[in-house]
């Protein structure tokens, strides 16, 4: 055991490091989304005003759920609106995931298994950028590994003939409405992967009550947005029939809406940045080892490791179905928690080789700690240490708080306003970074009002230079350009007097 506690450890600390290290170093993201979401949160707070719906999809008319707003806001009364606390949060989250990656891979395969899976889970690069935004989505790792955990204390008591607790049942209707709540699109198909392993393998063993503690969960999490509907004449309801009539509509007329091609590079290119560090040749050799390894073990998998294994690979299977219909690009948070059943997949069959074939377990061990090894790449960590802090682009959060600073000094106690050219079009980070941090270091914010000294916030536009230019010939004549800087991130700073 104590080996165990050592190597845990030690995972433990490789993991909180990677996380936290841009926390320290303030080089997370602030992007449009968090500006939008902290002052959302910011509402709650000061105003206690508690809403009934989340941030837009991309679908117009179509809402998340308020949980991600409910569940900032501890973090952000503890850290008085500081958006790196926050950050921290999200850390810890990542943290947390590996954590009780280790107490499920032991409850489900023993100790060799838990250890394996939180490793990984801990070291992943793909794991560690996810704990490294603040973004709704990426709150998912942390869901389905406690979803998991339900399920394993659920067919732990099937199988010994119990009667099972409806708490488990309610808190995965809990997750499973979590889960779909934080993405919709990752949510539905993990849902329908659920369902299906559950009919397939768990269907004659559950009673009616068990259910009935399941959707109360579900329904629990869904029930802001079911009240908002009703108060809002259906709006959602009908936004969504209305999108899947078009989508109908353009498949009668002869589109294709089917693509396995895109949807399996995607799943691909996912598996090869989790397991093998983007690259392809050696995610597929890995790709075929553990499929032989797998194969070659299975009789000696238990009964829970093979329940385990199957619904990653149904829930995988319909990702790989389910994405081929869908008729726009294939982005990053659709897919946020397959690493999760990737890298558990990958931990039965490292588990299973280390745990059964003895006689070479030098030679796996050391291929464990290769593999380990690759995740963490130490010669490139130690080379980033060695070179000046990185920059980052115009998103980084220290960036903009640079911007902020060299305004104040100019304005020296005066009254000021500013206006943002920013890709998005929304400025919320600057609307937010004006509120909490001007607020609480210069004991002020800028006018709403005209003032005769403003600041041009120009952050680059490299997709499309040509909105940039025109946004800045609209203003050629708007005050006199008296200062012109150009800050970190590539952001110039124009200050301007009437």
């Amino acid at each position: 055991m104590r080996f165990v506690f050592i190597a845990l450890l030690i995972v433990f600390i490789l993991g909180a490091w990677f996380r936290i290290e841009g926390v320290i170093t303030q080089s997370f993201a602030f992007t449009y989304d968090v500006g939008r979401d902290l002052l959302a949160v910011r509402d709650i707070v000061s105003l206690e005003k508690i809403p009934l719906i989340g941030q837009t999809t991309g679908l117009p008319g179509l809402f998340y759920g308020p949980w991600w707003y409910y569940i900032l806001t501890p973090s952000f009364i503890l850290a008085s609106g500081n958006p790196t606390g926050v950050a921290l949060f999200m850390a810890i989250s990542g943290i947390l995931t590996a954590l009780l990656g280790f107490k499920v891979g032991k409850n489900i395969g023993g100790i060799v298994l838990g250890l394996v899976f939180a490793s990984f889970l801990a070291l992943s690069p793909v794991m560690i950028a996810v704990a490294s935004q603040i973004w709704n989505p990426n709150l998912i790792p942390l869901f389905i590994v406690l979803f998991m955990y339900c399920t394993h204390l659920i067919f732990v008591s099937l199988e010994k003939n119990k009667r099972v607790n409806g708490l488990y049942f309610l808190l995965s209707g809990l997750l499973l409405g979590l889960i779909l709540d934080s993405e919709i699109v990752f949510g539905l198909l993990f849902a329908i992967g659920v369902i299906i392993s559950t009919i397939i393998f768990l269907r004659k063993r559950l009673k009616f009550t068990y259910y009935l503690f399941f959707i109360s969960g579900f329904l629990l999490i869904m029930s802001p947005r079911i009240l908002f509907e009703l108060r809002h004449d259906f709006l959602m309801t009908n936004s969504l029939l209305s999108f899947v009539g078009s989508a109908f509509s353009s498949s009668q007329s002869g589109q294709s809406l089917f693509n396995p091609i895109n949807s399996f590079m995607a799943l691909y290119r996912l598996w090869t940045e989790t397991v093998a560090r983007e690259d392809l040749f050696l995610g597929s050799i890995s790709a075929f080892l553990i499929t032989f390894i797998l194969f070659y073990f299975y009789k000696k998998l238990g009964k829970e490791e093979k329940f385990f294994l199957s619904l990653s690979l149904i829930v995988t299977t319909v990702f790989l179905i389910g994405l081929s219909f869908f008729p726009g690009d294939i982005w990053g948070h659709y897919i946020v928690g397959i690493p999760i059943l990737y890298i558990f997949v990958l931990s039965i069959a490292v588990s299973k080789s280390l745990e059964n074939l003895k006689k070479i377990r030098f030679f796996l061990v050391s291929a464990v700690i290769a593999c380990l090894i690759l995740y963490i790449n130490p010669t490139q960590a130690v080379s980033r240490y060695q070179k000046p802090l990185w920059e980052g682009d115009a998103s980084l959060y220290r960036n903009q708080l640079a911007v902020i600073d060299n305004i104040y000094k100019q304005a020296d106690g005066k009254d000021f306003n500013y206006v943002v050219y920013t890709p998005p079009v929304h400025d919320f980070t600057y609307q937010y970074i004006f509120l909490w941090y001007g607020k609480k270091h210069y004991g002020y914010i800028p006018k709403k009002e005209k003032s005769s000294l403003f600041f041009l916030i120009i952050e680059p536009d490299y997709q499309h230079p040509f909105r940039l230019t025109n946004w800045l010939e609209e203003r050629k004549n708007d005050g006199r350009i008296i200062k012109e800087q150009k800050e970190k991130g590539g952001i110039i700073l124009q200050t301007r007097i009437h």
